[in-house]
């Protein structure tokens, strides 16, 4: 399922969903385009888009109504051919947006005439220049190569010259060579090598697989929560981890502060040299000097995906920050793996279930 932009946006383009999304799905071409539109292929689903919509024009597709439904084909259209989108749209209204006022504000981030950062809808951290951990290389190790050699030479060794039979096993007719007996265990100890050297990839080569999980963990449904109640239950879930977890500035911790991004912008994340902001949904930063020292991103059921690890928890990794992922209970296993076939390094990973008195987190080791 993705989000559809439909006809409220006519004659607006606000352009606040595109700074929202975190994917950077939401296109239109300046001074052509009346309206903009959502990429159905790249969208992950997160929501941020819809209360960032000023007109509320956005809409998960599963709940557009009939009246827009031919909207759902012209998001799509556009991005395939933009001329029959516009066509098929067939309307009157000029764009609001040109190219000259979209060439004018850059990236959209500041200003020319003298804003302070102050005044910013939120605030801004710059983690370009800290240092991000680097995904393990694809590459196999000298010891591994050297290994995978010496092993590939026993097994032709044993398969072509398998020697004078010294060992002839009761009631068969087969013999057991001298050359076979001496390479085994050499056999053996170059793939024990090699498998020692190449876990981290065996490991993520294995991440990309779908996990075996309880049937009751995944059961089908045949209805889906609305994304308002999806997003209201994500709000509460994570003001309560932030005020149980990250309860700063306090006693023991006078120079950190927590940030919660939700429902409102307060702390922003500049990344690719402060040309895109990303906003997780707590962030720690030590005061003076306003570095983060956490960064936490809690998923529902629904965010939780391959794409979300990708797209977002990539970029939300920072080496002297650790990123502490909050998942349901009973989906950490798979919140693994989709951390590890994203090559997302310094992550911590916990489990959030609700309880009659409130969330119950449990550290996942």
């Amino acid at each position: 399922m993705t989000f559809v932009i439909t006809s409220p946006c006519l004659g607006t383009q606000d352009r606040a969903c595109v700074d929202a999304c975190p994917v950077d799905c939401i296109h239109f071409e300046a001074g052509v385009d009346a309206m903009l539109y959502i990429n159905p292929i790249d969208c992950i689903d997160c929501g941020a888009c819809q209360p960032a919509c000023p007109v509320s024009a956005i809409f998960p597709e599963s709940e557009v109504s009939t009246e827009e439904s031919r909207f759902i084909r012209i998001n799509s259209l556009w991005f395939d051919d933009a001329p029959a989108a516009r066509v098929e749209l067939g309307t009157d209204i000029e764009p609001v947006v040109s190219a000259e006022e979209v060439a004018g504000s850059g990236s959209g981030s500041g200003s020319d005439d003298g804003v302070a950062d102050e005044e910013l809808a939120y605030r801004q951290v710059d983690v370009t220049q800290m240092h991000l951990p680097v995904a393990s290389s694809s590459v196999l190790s000298p010891v591994s190569v050297v290994a995978l050699v010496l092993l590939s030479l026993s097994l032709f060794t044993m398969i072509m010259f398998p020697g004078p039979g010294i060992i002839k096993p009761a009631g068969t007719t087969l013999e057991i060579g001298l050359t076979i007996i001496l390479l085994v265990p050499v056999t053996g100890l170059m793939a024990l090598i090699f498998i020692i050297h190449q876990w981290s990839q065996l490991r993520s080569f294995s991440a990309h697989d779908l996990r075996n999980t309880s049937p009751w963990r995944v059961g089908v449904s045949d209805w889906r929560r609305s994304e308002d109640s999806r997003r209201a239950d994500l709000l509460n879930i994570v003001q309560s981890i932030a005020k149980e977890r990250f309860d700063f500035p306090n006693t023991n911790n006078p120079d950190m502060r927590t940030y919660v991004n939700l429902p409102e912008p307060q702390m922003a994340i500049e990344v690719q040299g402060g040309s895109r902001k990303i906003l997780p949904d707590i962030v720690v930063l030590d005061r003076p000097g306003g570095r983060p020292k956490l960064i936490a991103q809690v998923e529902s059921r629904e965010t939780l995906t391959r794409e979300q690890a990708k797209y977002v928890w990539s970029e939300l990794q920072v080496k002297d920050a650790p990123l502490l992922l909050y998942v349901p209970s009973g989906l950490a296993a798979q919140a693994k793996d989709y951390a590890r076939s994203a090559g997302v390094k310094n992550v911590q990973i916990r489990t959030w279930r609700r309880q009659p008195d409130g969330v119950r987190v449990r550290e996942v080791r």
